[in-house]
């Protein structure tokens, strides 16, 4: 090995031993009172869902309300931070079955765990079902009657 080489190799092992770790973003509200925003995709074998999610920080309870487009309320869960359990409070009426309700709210309780991460996408293998949740952009102004 030439002394170039040698020194570029230390020079590289150097700065990657002192390279601050890159730090995962946390996606959840943080703090008490703040709110998220984000885009919703539940991908399905036979369909799929997509809309908006809200959560809203409440000390050691996220509340979060999944809802379509058209501004009809799919899911109201809330998530305990402590516990890393989701419970249901509302699920819309097609998908209001016992079976249903288990597989989301243990799906959802990763998804919202893997966002402290920065992960927004969850996938459960056993039942075909990919959940996608995406920041929603805040920084434009709200529509505003004039």
């Amino acid at each position: 090995m030439t002394p170039s080489a040698l020194i570029r190799l230390l020079s590289i092992s150097l700065g990657l031993l002192l390279a601050e770790p890159l730090q995962a973003q946390n996606l959840l509200p943080s703090e008490e009172g703040d709110r998220c925003r984000y885009e919703v995709t539940i991908q399905m074998d036979k369909g799929y869902f997509s809309g908006v999610c809200a959560m809203l920080n409440e000390g050691k309870i996220i509340q979060g309300s999944i809802f379509n487009e058209f501004g009809i309320t799919a899911i109201d869960f809330s998530y305990d931070t402590a516990k890393k359990k989701v419970r249901l409070h509302t699920v819309f009426k097609m998908m209001n079955k016992w079976y249903i309700r288990r597989v989301l709210r243990k799906d959802l309780a990763y998804l919202i765990d893997g966002l402290k991460t920065g992960e927004t996408q969850y996938v459960n293998k056993r039942h075909h079902i990919t959940y996608l949740l995406v920041p929603a952009n805040t920084s434009e102004p709200e529509d505003s009657d004039e």
